[in-house]
């Protein structure tokens, strides 16, 4: 398995997380992969607010979550046993970087590209242009 770490920001932070020859997912109900998607985020220190999933048929699940922290979402393609997963989070209090850890174990992906990226705090005064 190949694992990339980076280390969550004390601003906004956004990751995205490709998991892929996920050997689970292929096997796995929607239901329970939206189960286990909302358990790791829990897990993680996330605040679920409300929830969205969206099952399409033998091609995979979307699930969203709306979360006191901002948002998260998941994406499955168990044909190509492949998983995407988005995680924005406002507060350090979420590690994101957590979820997909362990949706990595529980999926048993072999292979993981994590991106992490700083976003704007909307909660500073941002610089003015005119």
């Amino acid at each position: 398995m190949c694992l990339s770490r980076v280390d969550q920001r004390d601003g906004p932070t956004l990751f995205s997380a490709d998991l892929t020859v996920c050997a689970a997912i292929p096997h796995l109900a929607p239901a329970a992969v939206a189960s286990l998607f909302l358990g790791a985020l829990e897990r993680a220190g996330a605040t679920i607010v409300s929830t969205l999933s969206h099952d399409f048929p033998g091609t995979g699940l979307t699930c969203v979550a709306i979360l006191a922290e901002s948002h998260a979402v998941l994406h499955t393609w168990p044909e190509t046993s492949t998983v995407n997963v988005d995680i924005f989070s406002c507060t350090a209090r979420l590690s994101g970087q957590a979820v997909i850890d362990e949706l990595a174990r529980t999926f048993g992906a072999a292979h993981i590209d994590i991106r992490e990226t700083a976003r704007a705090d909307g909660h500073r005064d941002a610089p003015r242009t005119r």
